[in-house]
């Protein structure tokens, strides 16, 4: 009987252990649940380091943008509402706020920039001792140029940043090889309010000086198309050895008859260059001209060297074929549409031709 009294209470005593050791650990999991929380967050510096970077968010991104002429910033003075509000950026890059005299510069700023800028005029017009200032763009205006003409790739490009002339070239992947030496800037309406002038008015720009740094590099803004005209092409076709359309390097000294014959690198050795025919105007069968030329006579220098136009052709028949001159001249012009055009390319941006 008295071991049988002896179990319950040898089962009494490991119950109170048992009961001892999970209170001892409900009052220890909060603690390890803290200490895991504190690891967590140390370590999560060092992983962030070491992984992958998760790139831009978008407010890193819109704190980087450049705020330019048509953009709406919604500005926020802090304990001072009376100078915030709503402000439309005009086409000259400034806003107007009241209680500061001057207008304020926000073209090309960022908005934390132009934050900074509005501390300050308000802090010079003593209106405010140290104000907490914070910029939103609320409106983005697209802004837009147009490239066409003898350029790699026409077509309207966005801007989101002051842009000069050779910067948009280079959107558009720079002059053709046969593109001319003229630049045609036509201005927009932003443009006409920045330089204070009428929308349309143009500007011509030679794109040589353009890539040596001679000429003015100017910055093109949204609704300016800019135009690269074609090269002035004249022809040398017949028995030439290399025969096609050569375009002018300059076209105001021009291209004479000698010039055009080195260019398509000389007669074939069948050449009637006593017979030699210049046609002009052939674009238009009605003031076509055929104009009889001895290149023979011109290299012996026993006859002035001719000065070529724009768009004319050269054509040397074959000797011991009599043809009449209209003849020879309808085959020159059926030939044109098919010829190689030769020439001379800018590469935007090096400086090189």
């Amino acid at each position: 009987m008295r071991n049988l009294w002896r179990i319950p209470a040898r089962r009494t005593v490991i119950g109170d252990e048992i009961m001892q050791v999970q209170q001892s650990l409900a009052m220890r999991w909060p603690r390890l649940f803290f200490l895991l929380a504190v690891f967590t967050y140390l370590i999560s510096p060092v992983r962030a380091q070491n992984g992958p970077s998760p790139g831009p968010t978008p407010t890193a991104v819109a704190a980087d943008y450049k705020i330019g002429p048509g953009d709406t910033v919604s500005v926020t003075v802090m304990d001072a509402p009376e100078f915030g509000g709503k402000f439309r950026v005009s086409e000259r890059g400034l806003i107007e706020m009241t209680g500061i005299n001057e207008p304020i510069r926000a073209d090309d700023k960022t908005p934390s920039e132009l934050a900074h800028a509005i501390k300050a005029a308000l802090i010079d017009a003593k209106q405010l001792r140290d104000p907490k200032v914070t910029v939103f763009v609320e409106e983005y205006r697209g802004r837009t140029i147009e490239v066409l003409g003898s350029v790699a790739k026409p077509s309207v490009y966005p801007i989101q940043k002051r842009t000069t002339l050779l910067e948009a070239l280079s959107l558009a992947g720079g002059a053709l090889p046969g593109a001319g030496d003229t630049i045609t800037v036509v201005r927009g309406e932003a443009s006409a309010e920045a330089t204070s002038s009428q929308v349309g008015t143009v500007r011509f720009v030679q794109l040589s000086k353009l890539v040596n740094g001679s000429a003015e590099n100017l910055e093109v803004r949204n609704g300016d198309v800019v135009s690269v005209s074609a090269a002035q092409v004249v022809y040398v076709l017949g028995a030439v050895t290399k025969p096609g359309g050569f375009t002018m390097a300059n076209p105001t000294s021009g291209v004479t008859v000698l010039q055009a014959v080195s260019l398509a690198e000389g007669f074939k050795s069948v050449a009637a260059t006593d017979r030699g025919l210049i046609i002009r105007n052939s674009s238009s069968a009605v003031g076509r001209q055929e104009i009889p030329v001895d290149v023979k006579e011109m290299q012996l220098g026993k006859t002035a060297d001719m000065q070529l136009a724009p768009d004319d052709i050269l054509y040397i028949p074959e000797s011991g074929k009599k043809k009449a001159l209209k003849v020879l001249g309808d085959a020159a012009v059926a030939v044109v549409s098919g010829v190689a055009i030769y020439g001379v390319g800018y590469r935007i941006g090096t400086g090189q031709l």
